[in-house]
């Protein structure tokens, strides 16, 4: 076990993961996907020459005879929509707005050769790589694998993740008492993880019995994130709880989340613990989960984002600070409310920069963690 591992060593250690499986993906199921394959194009895109517009497809100078032949000799036309086959033998397009039809004749200015024609290949020749390797689908390029006529992928799905809430003290609804609290969890944890790329489970709120939380940690799923019961008191109860999982990290050099736990479930899944607090919870999620989703389905790691701030952010010589900020005309800015029990500061923001403990100046750059909403 490693006892406060830095913030960045902690990352390192989430994104050395094991990847999953790879299986075949209906490209109805695809986004999100992580690619294991390049997916090439199995025949040009568009397959075939196709009109433009509405009209007419020309062959040879005007007028043209209008005919339902498929293959056009000059002085033929035949009429098209928009994104049908061109004819054997016609040269272009004249849009419908462009021609007269008298007495089965068209009438209209000679268009330029390939006018209005959309040339197979022109999007894509075959072979090319329409999505590499590594790389997550999104809606867009799961459409053009659809359209190049791709029905499966070869991939790894989006991880599933549970939530396990803990907590004899938080309420579900209405006005908590002194010494009670409501519940923040469930309306921002599954949505958070479901904007980082995986898919959310409904959260299972256990209480801080440890049977219960052991037994919620079996879900089906492929990383299990808890919340709460990470500090030292005697209601926190999560290390009570997990048995014979190996814990990785047990506390991280950052603020707010440094009871942040990392832990290697008996079955091989990754547990990562979540502090109570709420800042603290998405501070260590946003941290944490990211680089375990990349290392389990095999994903090109995004290259960190940096920004430039608008004013000094003081840095903790214990660690790396996480600070809720929001964008100002000249930079980043602290967005307040940030104490590790706060969520306004966090609702008010854009980005959580990352500080090292000795700071970032005004003017300088600071690495950001976007928020996934």
């Amino acid at each position: 076990m490693t006892a406060d591992l830095s913030w960045a060593a902690a990352r390192e250690l989430a994104a050395s993961w094991p990847a999953g499986p790879v299986v075949d993906v209906p490209i109805r199921e695809a986004v999100g996907a992580v690619l294991a394959d390049d997916v090439l194009a199995p025949r040009p895109i568009p397959h075939y020459d196709s009109s433009a517009m509405d009209g007419w497809a020309v062959a040879g100078p005007p007028p043209w005879r209008i005919t339902e032949e498929d293959v056009l000799v000059p002085g033929q036309a035949h009429p098209v929509v928009t994104g049908g086959a061109i004819p054997l033998g016609a040269v272009a397009v004249v849009p419908l707005e462009r021609g007269v039809v008298v007495d089965g004749l068209l009438d209209a200015h000679a268009p330029e050769p390939g006018a209005h024609v959309r040339r197979a290949g022109e999007e894509a020749p075959a072979g090319a790589v329409l999505a590499a390797a590594g790389g997550r689908l999104s809606p867009a390029v799961v459409a053009v694998l659809a359209i190049a006529g791709v029905d499966a992928v070869s991939a790894r799905r989006r991880p599933r993740v549970a939530f396990v809430l803990t907590g004899d003290e938080v309420d579900t609804a209405g006005l908590p008492a002194a010494g009670r609290v409501r519940d923040a969890f469930d309306p921002l944890l599954p949505a958070a993880a479901t904007g980082l790329g995986a898919d959310a489970l409904p959260p299972v709120r256990v209480g801080d019995d440890p049977a219960a939380i052991r037994a919620a940690t079996s879900a089906d799923a492929d990383v299990v994130v808890t919340v709460g019961g990470t500090g030292r008191s005697r209601v926190d109860r999560l290390r009570d709880a997990l048995g014979d999982a190996e814990v990785l990290a047990d506390g991280v050099a950052m603020r707010p989340g440094h009871p942040a736990l990392l832990a290697r479930l008996p079955d091989g899944r990754p547990l990562l613990g979540l502090p109570g607090n709420p800042l603290a919870a998405v501070a260590v999620l946003l941290s944490f989960l990211p680089p375990l989703l990349d290392a389990l389905t095999g994903s090109t790691a995004l290259e960190a984002v940096e920004a430039p701030v608008a004013v000094d952010l003081p840095g903790w010589p214990g660690g790396t600070s996480l600070v809720p900020c929001r964008w100002g005309e000249e930079g980043l800015e602290p967005a307040g409310a940030a104490r590790p029990n706060m969520l306004r500061g966090l609702a008010a923001s854009d980005v959580l920069a990352v500080v090292p403990p000795e700071g970032v100046a005004a003017g300088e750059t600071a690495e950001v963690l976007p928020l996934p909403w």
